[in-house]
């Protein structure tokens, strides 16, 4: 008796490269539809040399909406990551660019330590079986970080509680320097809101504020977007984030911002739940 092997033959291994490739194809063209890239790349033709604040960096690559333009542009800012093997990857990611200046920190409401929730970092070979927002979930909330158990059944072994260092915003800017701000980026699993009440907006000001709504109450997210309309911003959601232009942006650039159409609606991790 021959043993059985497990190869496939090559016409299915023919179909199934096939089938990534229109997979791809659609990725691609879905992605061109998606306002959020075009606004980007269009406030970065207005702002080749733009100051960043980002904040919740992760390591800087991975669902990120900046590393293409500080890599091509003269961009410069500041990338906070409490969570502190990630924030080495982040570190290493941007290795000899000493434009970008790095935070290993949560922006809080007030400044030295707190207690931060985060999953344990996964050895390499399990990393493949791990969604790729495994690492991404760093939160304040407790609660937030155990509410993706529906996709992750053994989240709770994974989560760590650890005391990091904690600075609030204005701390931050003072301790980098910061003077003139033209973008910030905030993704914080749950805390957007309650960080963007203790920015001081007529300060600083940013002509782009981007903000993660997935996972805010709704009554949270409906009031954050009125403190930023309040603040002059206008506003557009798409899918997990809000992107907010602000008045000191150039007229041309709001002028493409009122006929941006999101392909997508915001969605709120609230729409998933039974």
């Amino acid at each position: 008796m021959t043993a059985r092997t497990h190869s496939r033959s090559p016409a299915r291994a023919i179909r199934s490269r096939i089938g990534g490739i229109v997979r791809g194809v659609r990725r691609r063209r879905f992605e061109r539809r998606l306002a959020a890239p075009k606004l980007l790349r269009t406030f970065a033709e207005h702002n080749p040399d733009a100051f960043f604040i980002e904040i919740g960096a992760n390591d800087g690559d991975q669902h990120d909406h900046l590393r293409r333009f500080i890599l091509s542009r003269s961009w410069s800012g500041v990338m906070v990551e409490p969570v502190p093997y990630i924030f080495e990857r982040l570190r290493r990611n941007y290795a000899g660019l000493d434009r970008i200046r790095f935070e290993n920190a949560a922006i809080g409401e007030r400044d030295g330590r707190a207690p931060f929730y985060y999953l344990v970092d996964a050895p390499p070979e399990e990393r493949a079986q791990l969604p790729d927002w495994y690492d991404g979930t760093g939160s304040f909330s407790k609660d937030v970080v155990l509410g993706h158990a529906r996709h992750m059944p053994d989240i709770a072994d994974r989560l760590v509680c650890e005391e990091v260092p904690a600075l609030t915003f204005d701390s931050l800017c003072r301790k980098h320097g910061v003077g003139r701000l033209d973008l910030i980026v905030i993704d914080t699993e749950g805390y957007d809101y309650e960080l963007i009440r203790h920015i001081d907006l007529d300060r600083w000001r940013p002509q782009l504020l981007v903000y993660e709504h997935y996972h805010l109450a709704a009554g949270d997210r409906r009031a954050c977007r009125e403190l930023v309309r309040d603040h002059g911003f206008l506003i557009l959601e798409e899918g997990f984030d809000t992107f907010c232009l602000g008045d000191r942006a150039d007229a041309r650039l709001k002028d493409f911002f009122t006929r941006l159409r999101p392909a997508v609606a915001g969605v709120s991790v609230h729409d998933e739940l039974p």
